[in-house]
């Protein structure tokens, strides 16, 4: 690691020695003789970093060495933006080149005594032959393929027929706990279970916390909310989050999986405890009979405290599955499987002893293909050693054979949290704004950090990958035993604060991350930190840390929501700044002197309302991130003077000068771009000068127009801007947005990479041809009120042409004129449609055939819509929308809708029965009936036929005065729920109706 900290500094030197700035100085000569004694310690740096592992004082002394680079590093960035500053022979400019130059003479020395006391180790001078850093194979490799998991289907099987069969014969809560070492696969197991189709549908609620080592109480609670609700919780009392979750787990059949449970001891402060978990139990256990908790945990003792069953001892792979995993890495699909590596490999895997083991050494074989290289890792004494902290010699021998850059890049990732969700992008902004990676050749450095970020996960170091269908983020984790390697790695370079005692850090802590809300009660312990480099998080520590610096901070980056802003222009190193939810209206212009500033990021901060004008002359800016901030109107005007720029998330377009299209011509931009106020467009001219079809790199765009429902302010054709407004064809998501042309633009129909496709209030428009989009998944139109079909298109009528070949998903809302969905209906269309919404689109009165349907939501509809539905159908909602005039449904409406598993019928003020064949779904598993007020009663009989029903919910149908004989005899049912029926709700005090039901179902009853 040291090595890759002393190259980037090394680097920078000989850059300030060629600088005029440093003969001007006079500080080249003691450049150059620094750079000589950097010779002399380089060169015994990778014996050093092996050696470490065995020798405490070879340790230390890498330690002496990286944060006297660190403080190196600064000098040499003070004298790059100096030499960009500075001019002339004013006093001011001497007594700071005198500075630099006293600083260097410092530092100097510092490294004099480090290379002197290199020499009582013995170390040997030399670098072993490494392969390229950025392998050719992954540089065009970004495809994510989750590993195939070996000879778990036993423990699998067993635990899923506790959770369907057993589990039930528990008063209101199991506990299942699953017990075995670090690494052997205790999580997969639990994700397995978690995932089966069984457990999915057995439980109505499913939610997945990792626990690791600090057991609150809180925590957990605040995190089963915001699983179910998406909210956060966290700012609330105690007693007021254990009322919210009762609420939200009352009666319901409920899987948490408890993940990496630690228990407390001499080590270990804030673990499980008897009482903690005492306590946590009782707000738990208020679900219906089957309610189950899953624990995973290595601690024996800590599954005796918290199971309600005995443990399943979960043990390593055999050899057979052990080698199998290896293969699989190691070998993949395009590798030859030589015999001579095949036999060196299965002896390694012998030595591995867990599924974790078993990747990491497939991934860090799989770019080596020689004999002798296996052997070297067959032979590497790094199996002997120790068992220190419980690292597997396995993950060691991983990272031992990383490159300087990777080590650094994976240390790093110890600064978040055990168990946290990391963004890959954010990830790899950090790496940038800590000049871990920088761009090489043709490559830019966001492509180099995307390469590192690969090569990191094949070799097993990143796992649990996934993309977030909103953001569309690639978000991944560590295992705790990876990260358990890393932060053994960096000792306290990377600290993580989750109390107010700061006693940890010290001279070598360079990356913070802290959420503690309440004041450090040891200010003090900030000074001793030389180079602080990273501080992330919010609340009161990331306050102090500035009022404990000097003026020129160290800082590379800092994100956080509360922060004096006046400090800003202090922060002369940054690179990356992140402001989230502060209640700031306009940032200082102190900002916009942060000449190295990188990556700036703005995100809910919703009051502000404008940006520094000077912010273009921030010359090395590439990211500039936008979300969220509701009350910002106005730009910075030149935005196009930022030629490094290549993520610009919002652009807003207005008539002042500096602030139109033109703007973004030259701009290299990539990821999402949303343009707004595109009404002040002057001309389809100016509109071309954004020349976003050159934008290759794009894969997201809105264009967005805001009228307030007023005539436009120009007289500018709208279709002559839009049409020149053309993307390139590798977009994947497009939104327009109140839009006032008459026709959508010619270019919409060769996208053939869009994935999304969204159109909102462009109410005078038609539709092109939409069918033929080749790639087109989601198609979202919404308060378009020309629109009679979605694609009119009669070339349909050909054999072999199908319209909308891969969509999915479609929603239609506030379609008046809609009458079909295509013009020209044939058989073995829409092969591919899932989920279907309609709304408000009266005019529609048949649906086609829809082969692959699952998800029906209809509101606001023509009855004859109402008439029949697709014998498919798992999920069936009804919106009457306040409709009068439906006091019944069409007989026969549900009557092949053997699959349908739920059902809800909403806002129907009429309606007075409901059908008959509703009570032969034997699938039907949840039947939700709300704000029905004229329904007055419920079927007498058939209701034996809804044998698999478990949660019948009735609400705010006032009408209803009791309920039917034949609801005692619903087998399966576990929550009845009636809340805003008060007629209903009294009847069912008073009398014995609900003592008679069969399954005993947890009873909900609120006026």
């Amino acid at each position: 690691m040291a090595e890759a900290l002393l190259g980037v500094v090394y680097e920078n030197l000989f850059s300030l020695i060629q600088n005029e700035f440093a003969t001007i100085s006079g500080i080249k000569k003691k450049a150059e003789r620094l750079s000589s004694t950097l010779d002399l310690i380089k060169a015994v740096l990778e014996d050093a970093e092996e050696k470490q592992i065995t020798n405490r004082s070879i340790k230390v002394w890498l330690q002496q060495v990286k944060d006297a680079v660190y403080v190196l590093d600064d000098i040499l960035d003070e004298c790059s933006i100096q030499s960009h500053q500075l001019g002339g022979l004013s006093p001011k400019n001497i007594m700071l080149r005198r500075g630099i130059g006293k600083k260097l003479k410092e530092i100097t020395e510092r490294f004099d005594q480090i290379a002197e006391a290199k020499n009582k180790f013995l170390l040997h001078e030399g670098v072993r032959e490494r392969p390229s850093e950025v392998a050719e194979w992954r540089q065009t490799s970004s495809i994510i393929v989750q590993p195939h998991v070996y000879g778990r289907d036993e423990d699998k099987e067993k635990i899923v027929e506790f959770l369907l069969r057993q589990a039930h014969g528990f008063d209101f809560l199991s506990i299942y706990p699953i017990v075995g070492l670090g690494g052997v696969g205790k999580t997969t197991l639990a994700q397995l279970v978690y995932n089966d189709d069984r457990v999915c549908s057995h439980f109505n609620t499913k939610i997945w916390i990792c626990v690791s080592e600090y057991f609150s109480i809180k925590r957990i609670l605040c995190s089963i909310i915001q699983s179910v609700v998406r909210e956060k919780y966290d700012d609330f009392d105690l007693d007021v989050i254990q009322r919210k979750v009762q609420e939200l787990l009352q009666s319901k059949r409920y899987l948490i999986v408890l993940d990496d449970v630690w228990k407390r001891n001499e080590e270990l402060e804030f673990g499980l405890s008897h009482d903690k978990w005492n306590k946590l139990k009782s707000v738990l256990s208020c679900g219906c009979k089957g309610a189950s908790i899953l624990v995973s945990t290595r601690d024996k003792e800590a599954a005796a405290i918290m199971g309600t069953c005995q443990a399943h001892h979960l043990f390593g792979l055999s050899d057979d599955d052990c080698w199998s995993l290896f293969k699989q890495y190691a070998f993949g699909s395009n590798k030859e499987e030589r015999e001579e590596l095949v036999a060196i490999g299965k002896e390694i895997v012998k030595c591995a002893g867990s599924p974790l083991a078993a990747q990491a050494l497939g991934g860090l074989l799989h770019s080596k293909s020689e004999e002798k290289e296996w052997l070297n890792v067959k032979e590497s004494r790094l199996w002997d050693l120790q068992d220190e902290k419980s690292i597997l010699p396995a993950l060691r021998l991983s990272y031992f054979y990383l490159s300087p850059t990777l080590k650094q890049c994976f240390a790093f990732c110890a600064l978040f949290p055990k168990d946290e969700e990391i963004k890959k992008q954010e990830l790899i902004y950090l790496w940038m704004a800590n000049g871990f990676i920088s761009s090489r050749e043709s490559l830019e450095v966001e492509d180099v950090g995307n390469i590192i970020w690969n090569e990191l996960y094949q070799k097993s170091l990143f796992q649990d990958v996934r993309k977030d269908n909103d953001s569309g983020d690639i978000l991944f984790k560590m295992h705790d035993l990876v990260h358990d390697l890393a932060q053994s790695v960096v000792g306290q370079e990377c600290l993580i604060f989750d109390n107010a005692n700061l006693s940890d850090l010290s001279r070598s802590t360079h990356h913070i991350c802290s959420n503690i809300t309440s004041s450090p009660s040891n200010k003090r312990a900030l000074r001793k930190v030389e180079s602080l480099r990273t501080a992330c998080g919010s609340g009161h520590l990331i306050s102090n840390i500035l009022k404990c610096f000097p003026t020129n901070c160290s800082l590379r980056v800092l994100r956080t929501s509360s922060f004096e802003l006046s400090s800003l222009g202090n922060l002369i190193h940054l690179r990356y700044l992140e402001l989230r939810m502060t209640q700031t209206k306009t940032l200082p212009d102190s900002i916009c002197s942060l000449q190295k500033l990188e990556i700036l990021k703005l995100i809910f901060c919703y009051n502000l309302s404008c940006l520094p004008k000077q912010l273009s002359c921030l010359k090395n800016l590439r990211h500039l991130v936008i979300e969220d901030c509701l009350s910002l109107f106005h730009m910075f005007p030149n935005i196009g003077k930022l030629c490094c720029l290549r993520t610009l998330s919002q652009y807003i377009v207005s008539l002042e000068k500096g602030h139109s299209l033109a703007e973004l011509h030259d701009l290299k931009l990539g990821g999402k771009l949303s343009i707004l106020g595109l009404e002040n467009v002057r001309s389809s001219d100016e509109a071309q000068g954004a020349n976003l079809v050159g934008k290759k790199d794009l894969h997201e765009l809105c264009l967005s127009w805001h009228t307030n429902g007023k005539a436009m302010s120009h007289a500018t054709n709208v279709e002559q801007v839009l049409e020149v407004l053309q993307p390139h064809s590798n977009l994947k998501i497009l939104r327009i947005e109140k839009y006032e042309g008459l026709n959508m633009p010619s270019w919409m129909g060769f996208l053939n990479n869009l994935v999304t496709l969204e159109l909102n209030s462009c109410t005078n428009c038609l539709l092109p041809s939409l069918g033929k989009l080749p790639s087109l998944k989601i198609l979202v139109i919404e308060y378009m009120n020309n629109v009679e079909y979605i694609d009119d298109d009669e070339c349909y009528n050909m054999v072999d042409m199908k319209a909308f070949p891969l969509l999915e998903n479609l929603k239609l809302n506030a379609l008046l004129k809609l009458k079909r969905l295509l013009k020209v209906e044939k058989e073995n269309m829409w092969v591919h449609l899932s989920k279907l919404t309609i709304r408000h689109c009266p005019k529609l009165e048949l649906l086609p055939c829809l082969p692959s349907i699952k998800s029906l939501d209809l509101g606001g509809q023509s009855h004859k819509l109402l008439s029949s539905f697709p014998s498919s159908l798992t999920s069936l909602d009804l919106y009457g929308c306040g409709d009068n005039t439906v006091t019944s449904f069409q007989e026969g409406m549900m009557r092949n809708l053997a699959c349908l598993k739920t059902l809800e019928i909403w806002s129907f003020p009429e309606l007075k029965e409901l059908p008959d064949e509703l009570f032969y779904l034997q699938s039907l598993k949840s039947l939700s009936i709300y704000f029905c007020h004229k329904l007055e009663s419920l079927p007498k009989q058939v209701w034996e036929g809804l044998c698999s029903l478990r949660w019948l919910t009735i609400q705010f149908c006032t009408g209803l005065k009791s309920l039917p004989e034949g609801v005692q005899h619903l087998t399966s049912l576990e929550v009845l729920s009636i809340r805003g029926c008060p007629r209903l709700v009294e009847w069912c005090k008073k009398g014995t109706f609900l003592d008679k039901m069969a399954n005993g179902p947890k009873v909900i009853l609120e006026r």
